[in-house]
């Protein structure tokens, strides 16, 4: 059954380790003080890429659907069981095929490490022609869930670069052939040695495969690479109460492979969402991510909705906190460029765009308040415009202003995305109304889901929202 166990193993990596979704009502009205991020997957993605990896004759009609209401994932599909491997239990023949079922509820630990547990009472199969499956089912006893959740550790180990599996396997391989060659020698009985020999081949032939099994192991880890980016249970120091659970999985999940410019984070938690901003009441996995941080407002509710193209809700939506956008590095060369031309400058997210506020220094006058509004706006996929609004001030060139806050715009951005997007200045400077394009380079900004497209943008209470699907 290692074959099953092995393909059950990888869908559910690929399940749990697809993270993101979209704002929900039920949101708390402040997030926790080291937030500053929430990424959201929608159910029809994860779905669609279980569709494009899960690529394995021995499941089929896999799919993932979220519970919000149980705050728990629910896996189903079929699972083909090989004849062969059904002769040691005399299974009638024709009942190879069984649909099964596999609850998971995704937690965090204290130490940032996801907890995938597999309730026994939602776990089960049925044969595929069962006249009363719910008569029929076949609950998993802890201990066969346990040996496949021990054969998942190891398809994720070697998904995360550890093959040690592997060489142990042909170790145990080798010495169980040297032993059935010292018992050939000793054998005189035809059958018995005709027996013997048959094992041996069989040993020798499951020797031969693990390179190959090996080969196609690498193959597939470095197609998930951007996408899961996980490691297992060996690499993490577990405590008692985590190690004897026997019937749940701990990853350490590689934010970093999501989202590059969030980095020096940690997994602050997983959460099952329901969409209604959007009007289409899809369902959500949400990953938060936390980070410590010296300065940090958490948001207050807000109503806002990201401006887009209509009709097609969100595959992926992400969350920024304000605080992501101010840290030391960016600060400390915004004042450098600012020089002695204002001070107590700020730049805060809104409602209705991103407030720059301060005070103006003028030779021979005192200092003037100012304030000015940057409007986001969605203009084609992966392209928006930031443009400046509302200019506030007395006895100052509004344009000089508008320009200066455009440009310490850019610079937020630019540094907060690690240089994954291009600008472009439009606009008429004489009359003041400049503007800037800004064109989002989807592989470096996402990488794990570089064929999504940018496809709404929203400034709301010290947040930005970015929102990413398929056209």
């Amino acid at each position: 059954m290692a074959n099953i166990f092995r393909m059950a193993a990888a869908m559910l990596a690929l399940a749990a380790s697809l993270v993101s979704a979209a704002p929900a009502p039920q949101a708390p009205a402040s997030a926790p003080g080291n937030r500053i991020a929430s990424i959201f997957v929608s159910q029809d993605l994860i779905n669609e890429l279980i569709r494009q990896h899960l690529d394995t004759p021995i499941l089929k009609d896999v799919s993932v659907s979220l519970h919000p209401d149980q705050d728990q994932i629910v896996a189903r599909g079929i699972v083909i069981i090989p004849t062969d491997e059904m002769k040691a239990v005399n299974m009638e023949k024709g009942l190879g095929e069984f649909r099964f079922q596999v609850a998971i509820q995704a937690k965090t630990t204290p130490k940032g490490h996801l907890l995938l547990i597999f309730p026994l009472d939602q776990t089960y199969f049925y044969p595929v022609n069962a006249k009363d499956p719910e008569r029929e089912r076949v609950f998993i006893p802890v201990q066969f869930l346990s040996l496949a959740l021990a054969q998942a550790r190891g398809y994720l180990a070697a998904l995360s670069g550890d093959y040690s599996g592997f060489e142990r396997k042909a170790q145990q391989l080798r010495a169980q052939i040297a032993r059935l060659d010292r018992r050939l020698k000793q054998a005189t009985d035809t059958d018995q040695r005709d027996a013997l020999e048959n094992e041996r081949i069989g040993e020798q032939l499951q020797l031969s495969a693990i390179p190959i099994e090996r080969k196609r192991i690498e193959k597939v880890a470095k197609r998930l690479e951007p996408l899961l980016g996980f490691a297992g249970e060996k690499e993490i120091n577990l405590n008692q109460e985590l190690a004897a659970r026997r019937n749940a999985l701990i990853l350490r999940i590689k934010l970093a492979q999501l989202a590059p410019y969030l980095a020096g984070v940690e997994l602050g938690g997983i959460r099952i969402l329901k969409d209604t901003k959007d009007g289409s009441g899809m369902n959500f996995m949400a990953v938060d991510v936390n980070a410590q941080l010296e300065k940090f407002e958490p948001p207050s509710t807000s109503s806002g909705s990201a401006k887009g193209p209509p009709g097609k809700p969100p595959a992926i939506v992400i969350r920024l906190n304000q605080a992501l956008f101010e840290s030391e590095a960016i600060i400390a060369a915004e004042a450098k460029e600012l020089g002695s031309r204002t001070s107590n400058f700020g730049l805060d997210f809104k409602e209705d765009g991103l407030h720059a506020h301060g005070r103006w220094h003028i030779p021979l006058l005192p200092e003037i308040p100012f304030g000015a509004v940057v409007k986001f706006f969605w203009t084609a996929p992966n392209v928006f415009e930031l443009r400046v609004e509302r200019v506030k001030i007395e006895h100052v060139d509004v344009k000089a202003l508008a320009g200066l806050v455009l440009d310490l715009a850019k610079n937020r951005l630019n540094k907060s995305f690690n240089g994954a997007c291009a600008f472009e200045y439009i606009g008429k400077e004489d009359d003041g109304s400049r503007a800037l394009r800004v064109t989002v380079d989807m592989p470096r900004l996402l990488p794990a889901f570089p064929d999504l497209a940018l496809t709404g943008i929203v400034t709301q209470d010290r947040e930005l929202l970015l929102k990413f699907g398929k056209l």
